[in-house]
């Protein structure tokens, strides 16, 4: 601390710790050494935080107890210590061992005297078995106040460890939960970690210890239901409502001792029984989630250290034996609703043989309700997403002509739609309802139109909110509901500006298996989409990573350069006459072309390249005209991969903002990673990636935005 704190940090209630320190694994210790000596045995280093500046370092550790501490025979507090301590278990009031130290700890109190190198490192045992009743079933705290002599010393370590024992076992107690003489066979019913020694004697053996595994645990316990950004409360001191659901998918009960979740969290079970297709839940917060779940009857298996990531991380689900049943990462925009939305992640197949498709967004959906599903199965109570899908869009249409949207039923199985919503407004997602009992048929389209059913000035009993998509680009919202209530499945397309008369339409990329929302080559309104819209300029080599060893003027990132090819038979200028305004990149690099009336102007099937730097371009390339140069751009082309976009002028809207309408978009990567592609397969060539290569348009008339549309070749700018 930098100033007295409240004495509830000792306390095993909700004290606030969002702002300490914590750390897991190591050997557990806090110190800092300057010269050398015991920096083995702390995991945190605080230097930084009391060399020099304070004397005191306040240190929690919770834990979990599982049964009645009084019914043990011994507790000892084992310590390593450099200079004192005075440590407590659950409140000021419980104060169980202190040294080098007398009188009242105030916030930045010292140790009385040094406590000498040659022995700090030293575990010293103190028996604390009057204290046992200090432990309650649950959830508790050891808090440690430990204490350098002055501030200016050159070391400082405090390492700590809680035991209690049953049964005989030595001074103070030195076996975690019972010391027995056995002369047979040991039986367990659970996984165990047993620690032995052997008497000859009176001379005892060194301890040994081994975990034992009990059950079928790697093969039937799964992670299935994550919590991991409930929703926005606005207060940062609110308790978190996290929690990792597990159930059980195999064939018979089994006990979760020792299996562990590590990574994300850290948290270890103890003696818990899972029957088949049960569920239980570990939460971060135990108060804040009986808060939010007051009907949950299930159980409860303790409260994890750390949190989970809003922004996505790894997570790893071991046995008791330390070998991986779970490895795998989670990530924010797998489900837009589930990132602070108030829903979870929910496995879609528990029972799935396949332990890597966990590490896939197909995997995965939100929980059918807001608050997530701790507890229980709620398959079925929405579709799987992807089920409807917004196919198609008509945002910008001719003169008086309606505006309309596309649904599709990408399933074998009639869906029903009845109450759900469609709405332009995240904010306002009820704009407009679906009418009880409306069903869209296996692979069958639904259309909507602006004039008839969603806008001001439709008659159709279902519009509450009426609306009409921007032809300055938004986003549609298709929402499931139950009795009004809003439940889990979400669909969102955003789209950009657009041509008049040109919808948008998903297009499926065979090669990473997902969608993009583009412009269409043709309306297709109730039918299969069209392909999308291509030129009629294009982007058509990307020089990104021009990292080899040729000789040259410049550094080798000075010959980036984006090379753009009029598809048409005319020649297309860059410059747009109604608008009064050139066109220009609006993704990836900074540039906008000429004013008229020096404008850009591309002849009917020629090119013109974009540089970085035109001295560099032209000393390496001096055969491309210099009427084909254009540049330099702002910024850097990303050597791993970024999006690249071209863009025409569209209108303004009613703000006076300028809107663009996107001619072209790339965005590549370097070969090494596609976080779209299941299994992480990367289609983009690598040898453009610094070997000599670039980028290169398989053919011009192909979707720019596709790795299958894209080869490395070598450089050939306006060729």
């Amino acid at each position: 601390p930098t100033g007295a704190i409240s004495d509830d940090w000792k306390d095993n209630g909700d004290f606030d710790v969002s702002q300490w320190t914590y750390v897991t694994g190591g050997p557990g210790g806090v110190g800092y050494e300057r010269s050398s000596g015991y920096e083995d045995y702390f995991t945190l280093d605080v230097e930084a935080e009391m060399y020099n500046a304070h004397n005191s370092c306040f240190v929690r550790i919770p834990f979990v107890f599982r049964g009645d501490a009084t019914a043990y025979d011994t507790l000892t507090l084992k310590v390593r210590y450099d200079d004192g301590f005075v440590a407590y278990i659950n409140g000021d009031e419980n104060e169980v061992a202190r040294r080098n130290f007398d009188g009242t700890a105030n916030w930045d109190s010292g140790a009385s005297q040094t406590h000498s190198d040659s022995v700090a490192v030293e575990l010293e045992r103190m028996d604390i078995s009057d204290y046992r009743g200090t432990i309650v079933p649950g959830n508790n705290v050891l808090a440690v106040h430990a204490m350098n002599h002055i501030n200016n010393q050159s070391d400082f370590l405090i390492s700590v460890e809680l035991e209690i024992g049953r049964g005989g076992g030595g001074s103070g107690g030195d076996v975690s939960d019972s010391a027995i003489e056995y002369s047979g066979p040991m039986t367990f019913s659970r996984s165990t970690q047993v620690r032995s020694r052997v008497k000859s004697d009176t001379t005892w053996s060194a301890l040994n210890e081994a975990t034992y595994a009990v059950g079928p645990v790697a093969e039937s316990l799964r992670i299935s239901e994550i919590m991991y950004h409930p929703q926005e409360s606005g207060d940062p001191n609110d308790p978190n409502e996290e929690f990792i659901e597990l159930t059980n998918v195999g064939g018979e009960s089994i006990n979760l001792s020792l299996a562990s979740l590590t990574n994300g969290i850290e948290f270890t079970f103890g003696d818990v029984e899972l029957g088949v297709g049960d569920y239980v839940v570990i939460v971060r917060d135990e108060s804040a989630f009986a808060a939010a779940h007051p009907e949950f009857s299930g159980v409860i298996a303790g409260q994890y250290g750390g949190s989970l990531n809003n922004g996505g991380e790894r997570i790893e689900l071991k046995d008791a034996m330390r070998q991986t049943i779970l490895d795998f990462s989670y990530k924010d925009g797998w489900r837009n609703i589930t990132d602070g939305g108030g829903y979870s992640l929910t496995i879609i197949d528990a029972s799935n043989p396949d332990p890597n498709s966990w590490d896939c967004k197909d995997s995965w959906r939100a929980s059918a309700y807001a608050g997530g599903s701790p507890g229980w199965d709620d398959s079925g109570v929405v579709p799987n997403p992807g089920a409807v899908v917004i196919s198609e869009i008509m945002a910008h249409s001719h003169g008086d002509a309606p505006d309309w949207i596309e649904l599709y039923n990408t399933t074998a199985a009639q869906i029903d739609i009845g109450g759900w919503y469609l709405s332009d407004s995240e904010s306002n997602l009820k704009k407009y309802r679906f009418a009880d009992g409306a069903k869209i048929d296996a692979y069958s389209y639904v259309l909507l139109y602006e004039d008839v059913n969603f806008g001001d000035g439709s008659s159709d009993p279902g519009r509450i909110a009426g609306f009409g998509f921007s032809e300055n680009g938004e986003a549609a919202y298709l929402t499931s509901a139950e009795a009004d209530l809003l439940t889990g499945y979400r669909e969102v397309e955003s789209f950009g500006s657009s041509y008049t008369g040109i919808s948008f339409g998903r297009y499926h990329k065979l090669s990473t298996g997902n969608y993009n929302f583009v412009a269409t080559d043709h309306n297709t309104p109730g039918r299969a989409n069209a392909y999308p819209k291509v030129g009629p300029i294009v982007i058509n080599e990307i020089m990104y990573n021009p990292d080899w060893p040729a000789a040259g003027l410049y550094g080798n990132d000075r010959y980036e350069y984006v090379e753009l090819k009029n598809i048409t038979g005319a020649p297309v200028s860059l410059w747009r006459e109604d608008k009064l305004l050139p066109w220009k990149f609006s993704q990836g690099i900074d540039y906008v072309f000429p004013d008229w009336p020096n404008d850009a102007t591309i002849p009917a099937s020629d090119y013109i390249v974009v540089v970085r730097d035109v001295n560099a371009f032209t000393e390496r390339y001096p055969s491309v005209p210099g009427e084909k140069i254009f540049g330099p751009y702002e910024g850097q082309l990303s050597d791993g991969g970024e999006e690249l976009e071209i863009s025409m002028p569209g209108d303004k809207d009613k703000f006076g903002r300028q809107h663009y309408i996107r001619i072209d978009r790339v965005t590549y990567s370097d070969g090494s990673h596609d976080e779209d592609v299941p299994g992480g397969v990367d289609l983009w060539p690598a040898d453009a990636d610094g070997g000599g290569d670039s980028l290169n348009r398989i053919a011009p008339q192909l979707y720019g935005n596709d790795p299958n549309n894209w080869t490395n070749a070598a450089p050939s700018p306006g060729i």
